[in-house]
């Protein structure tokens, strides 16, 4: 697979806040507690791949994803570390990333924040403080491109259960004619 390279299409910086979460659950469980909070509804994606320096192949993170249609905000929820390696170096000791794509004005980080460190074997919730911007923008970068697949693959499914439904309408149809 050739290596995907792009830049962002807008400035994210005031439309985007990353919550980091520490804790000992895998990725499936912490996400079935996270779709206990209310308005959460988050479904499993593939998962998000990214290339980083010195590393010819992409690293696999596990990902969900949560549009929120009332507040108009996309939520993403990443793992930090996979097998291969861990995603933001500079924040080794998270395991998870919450990012919330829209305005904050929307949503209440800090009610968010408080009902996360609620759920069991979380040691820790808090909103990151972006240290290396180079990495937060590679990641969004890469974000926006993985999100553009899932949005191509998702109608592409679309087309193809309307063409589905169409030709069995079709048989059903002209099968009626017939007799």
């Amino acid at each position: 697979m050739a290596k995907k390279k792009g830049t962002l299409s807008g400035n994210y910086e005031n439309e985007f806040s990353i919550i980091g979460v520490a804790c000992h659950l895998n990725y499936y469980r912490i996400a079935h507690f996270l779709n206990k909070i209310p308005n959460f509804n988050f479904s499993r994606f593939d998962d998000i791949m990214i290339y980083q320096k010195n590393n010819e192949n992409p690293l696999g993170f596990p990902f969900y994803y949560f549009y929120d249609i009332e507040n108009l905000t996309s939520f993403h929820f990443i793992a930090n570390r996979s097998i291969d390696g861990i995603l933001i170096n500079d924040w080794k000791q998270i395991d998870y990333l919450l990012i919330t794509l829209g305005s904050d004005k929307n949503i209440n980080l800090k009610s968010i924040i408080k009902q996360i460190k609620k759920i069991p074997n979380v040691l820790a919730a808090s909103k990151m403080m972006i240290i290396n911007k180079p990495d937060i923008e590679n990641l969004m970068t890469d974000l926006e491109l993985h999100l553009n697949e899932i949005y191509k693959r998702e109608k592409e499914k679309e087309k193809e259960i309307m063409n589905k439904l169409r030709s069995n309408r079709f048989s059903y149809l002209h099968k009626n004619q017939l007799t």
